[in-house]
């Protein structure tokens, strides 16, 4: 069954439960009670069937060993996609110099 059409026969079933609830008792505490309850193990089921799949699965995807090693060190990182990380450290290194210079009042 579809997401969309589960979702559309919980609520139409969850609506009416509780009209079915509320006006077959003939007392309105016991039938306030029994609308409490109901509300509260509706959405509590509901909850669980929707998410049923995302719940019972374990589906953690686990890292490649060889992704990781080139994605925290800068170098193979450059090496395998170009030196786009190292120029961009260069570049950094160059602006922190020209500010210190500047700020110490000497130009290059």
């Amino acid at each position: 069954m579809k997401k969309d059409q589960l979702s559309t026969l919980i609520a139409v079933g969850f609506f009416a439960g509780t009209f079915v609830i509320a006006f077959t008792s003939n007392d309105t505490d016991t039938a306030a009670m029994r609308v409490l309850a109901y509300l509260l193990i509706g959405c509590f089921v509901s909850i669980l069937s929707i998410f049923w799949d995302k719940l019972m699965t374990n589906d953690n995807p686990q890292p490649d060993p060889e992704i990781d090693s080139v994605l925290y060190d800068a170098e193979k990182f450059s090496e395998e996609y170009g030196d786009v990380y190292v120029l961009a450290d260069q570049l950094k290194k160059q602006r922190r110099e020209l500010k210190s210079q500047k700020l110490n009042g000497k130009t290059a």
